[in-house]
C-alpha cells in the first residue's frame, strides 16, 4: 500500500528549505543590487510553485483520480527531477525510501497504462530477480531458465509455462548489470520488470527510452531470499502491452 502522506511530508520539508534558504540569501545580499535580489526570489517562488504543481498532479494519481496525459508527461519528468532530493529528506527524517520508490513506480506505470501499445509477444522482455528461485534449489537458471525443474517450490515454473504457452521472452537477472545487458542484447520495445522497490527505480530510470512497467515481488521472508511473484500482476502487464489477452488455454484474442 502507498502511504502518500509521507510523501506530501518530504516535500512540504522541500519547500521549506527553498523558502528558509531564499530567507537567507536575501538577508545576506540585502546590500547588493535589488534586481539581484528579486531574480533569486522570482527564481525560487518558480520552483515551489512547479513542485507544488507536481504534488498536487502526484496526490491525485495516487488516488487513482483522473489525470490528463499530458500533465501525467510533465509530472512524471518532474518527479524525475526531484527524485533524488526528495529521498535524501525522507531519509534523513526517518521516511523509508522504500516508501518514496513506490510512489515514483506508480508513477510510471500510471503514465504508461495511459498509452496505447499492440506489441508482439516477441517484443517484450520480462526481467526477474534471482532471488525468485528457491534458496535451497542448487539448480542455475541465470544462464537458462529452463533448466528448472519445475518443483513448484518457486514461481520460475510458472514462468516457464507463460514462456511456452505465448513465447515471450523470460530472463532471470542477478543484478542491475546483467539486466542492462539483457536489454541491450535483446533491443526489446518493451520491458516488465519484477524487483524490489530499489531495482525497479534504477531500471526504470536507465531505460527511458522503451516502456518499464514495474512489478513488485513479494517479500515474506525479507528482502533477496526466497522472494515470489505474483503471476496474474505479470499477465495483466503482458496483456496491456499486447492488446490481447491470455486465456487458460494458452489462446489469445
Amino acid at each position: 500500500m502507498i502511504d502518500v502522506k509521507k510523501y506530501i511530508t518530504t516535500i512540504g520539508i522541500l519547500v521549506a528549505i527553498l523558502i528558509l534558504g531564499t530567507v537567507i540569501v536575501n538577508i545576506f545580499i540585502s546590500s547588493l543590487a535589488h534586481i539581484f535580489g528579486l531574480l533569486i526570489n522570482i527564481l525560487v517562488l518558480s520552483i515551489i510553485i512547479v513542485i507544488i504543481f507536481s504534488t498536487i498532479v502526484t496526490y491525485n494519481i495516487i488516488k487513482d483520480k483522473k489525470v490528463s496525459y499530458s500533465l501525467m508527461k510533465i509530472n512524471l519528468k518532474i518527479a524525475n527531477l526531484l527524485f533524488n532530493s526528495v529521498i535524501f529528506i525522507a531519509s534523513s527524517i526517518g521516511i523509508p525510501k522504500n516508501e518514496i520508490r513506490k510512489i515514483y513506480v506508480k508513477l510510471n506505470n500510471t503514465y504508461i497504462y495511459n498509452n496505447k501499445y499492440n506489441f508482439n509477444y516477441g517484443d517484450i522482455i520480462i526481467l526477474v530477480p534471482h532471488c525468485v528461485q528457491k534458496n535451497s534449489c542448487k539448480l542455475k537458471v541465470t544462464n537458462k531458465i529452463e533448466n528448472c525443474a519445475k518443483c513448484g517450490l518457486c514461481n520460475i515454473g510458472e514462468l516457464i509455462k507463460l514462456k511456452e504457452k505465448i513465447g515471450i521472452n523470460i530472463f532471470i537477472a542477478t543484478g542491475g548489470t546483467l539486466a542492462r545487458k539483457i536489454i541491450m542484447e535483446n533491443k526489446p520495445k518493451a520491458v516488465i520488470a519484477v524487483a524490489c522497490e530499489r531495482d525497479l527505480i534504477s531500471g526504470i530510470q536507465d531505460m527511458k527510452h522503451i516502456p518499464v512497467l514495474g512489478v513488485f515481488n513479494k517479500r515474506p521472508n525479507g528482502p533477496c531470499v526466497d522472494t515470489f511473484i505474483d503471476i496474474h500482476e505479470v499477465e495483466s502487464a503482458i496483456n496491456f502491452l499486447t492488446g490481447k489477452k491470455i486465456s487458460t488455454k494458452g489462446e489469445c484474442f
